[in-house]
């Protein structure tokens, strides 16, 4: 094994592969070339092969997209919060394509190292929303809602899937504020026991 090579300088440069060539066609034998090794040396640090190579990308890629997002959140409230958390989820997968598609079909109650690793990017919306006045079930909603805008309006982009000449950045901003608006109307939706 090289020097210095440790699993998380591995994960680092297979996140570098996944952006440049796409997530399906990294192999062991092109990551180990890449690192200047011989391909049994990686199941030092990933016995399970490729699977667990993209197991690790997967968690690999929420932990960096749950940084990006609290580095952002940090000292912005309510709509400010979410639009700066919903332009670095965009830019992120912008910047970060391969790993991106890694990270779409996680459970994140598969296992405690699941849940962990994606329950920061959830947990940083939810204290997002506690400024708002509504009820834990509409919190609910709306972190699902956002996820599902976010992650789908990001996967078609990064397929280039949107062939109308309209521009994309004022399709998000509408979808964004459409959002928003509808989050500030449910405001004083709190049950009361």
């Amino acid at each position: 094994m090289k020097a210095g090579l440790d699993k998380k300088t591995i994960i680092e440069a297979a996140a570098k592969m996944a952006d440049e060539k796409g997530v399906t066609n990294i192999t062991l034998k092109m990551l180990a070339t890449e690192l200047g090794i011989k391909s049994p040396s990686l199941y030092k640090h990933f016995s399970g092969g490729l699977d667990e190579l993209n197991k690790e990308l997967m968690l690999y890629g929420w932990r960096s997209l749950e940084s990006e997002i609290t580095r952002v959140a940090i000292g912005k409230a309510k709509d400010d919060a979410i639009i700066a958390i919903c332009n670095t989820y965009r830019k992120f997968v912008e910047e970060h394509k391969g790993l991106f598609e890694a990270m779409q079909w996680y459970n994140m109650y598969q296992s405690e190292e699941h849940l962990q690793a994606t329950q920061g990017t959830v947990s940083v919306l939810f204290q997002v929303l506690e400024a708002y006045d509504l009820a834990e079930e509409q919190k609910v909603h709306i972190v699902r809602m956002l996820r599902g805008f976010l992650q789908g309006f990001s996967s078609i982009e990064s397929h280039g899937g949107y062939g109308n000449p309209v521009s994309l950045n004022d399709t998000f901003d509408f979808a964004l504020k459409t959002i928003l608006q509808g989050i500030r109307g449910l405001q004083g939706g709190r049950k009361t026991e």
